[in-house]
């Protein structure tokens, strides 16, 4: 699908409303954050998703993943809904594996375009794929501790960052 059809399909009028919606339920799923148990519950989809990424990038950019946690669990300040730990997070793949929940954003907005050419009525079952958008988009955010582990590979960012900046101008 082209950019053109994605972008028709999330400004039209029924993109618009269930983009709403969609915003609706991840309001709902951050004010929630304080409710404990109903949080754990609404958001274990969001702790999957987000920590699967973790997982299979680890294991793709060889960090050699040796733990894997997504139940619950306290710690200092609050909870830690869930982890992945990698025994070689280096210089070559801390920026991948600490990002890797970002590769879900695009995931969502295809699962939303999907659901907007479907021409979806009002009903549970678009609630659910609402909710499902909604998910996949909060997972992609990574947390502090991710951003702290992408910055193991911080000259590879800056470096990837460069090389953008320098093929959007005419400089090649």
């Amino acid at each position: 699908m082209h950019t053109a059809s994605y972008f028709a399909a999330l400004t039209s009028a029924a993109g618009q409303r269930y983009a709403l919606a969609v915003a609706v339920v991840l309001a709902l799923l951050l004010l929630t954050r304080r409710l404990g148990v109903i949080y754990f519950v609404t958001a274990f989809p969001v702790t999957l998703a987000h920590e699967l990424t973790h997982l299979l990038l680890g294991f793709l950019a060889h960090g050699q993943p040796c733990g894997f946690r997504v139940w619950p669990r306290r710690a200092a300040r609050g909870y830690v809904l869930g982890s992945v730990t990698c025994r070689n997070v280096r210089w070559y793949n801390g920026l991948f594996i600490g990002f890797a929940p970002v590769l879900l954003l695009p995931v969502a907005l295809a699962l939303l375009v999907w659901r907007l050419h479907a021409q979806p009525d009002v009903n549970a079952v678009e609630a659910a794929w609402a909710y499902a958008v909604a998910c996949l988009t909060y997972a992609s955010l990574p947390s502090w501790r991710d951003i702290r582990v992408a910055l193991t590979s911080s000259w590879l960012l800056i470096g990837v960052l460069v090389v953008i900046a320098i093929a959007s101008t005419s400089g090649w």
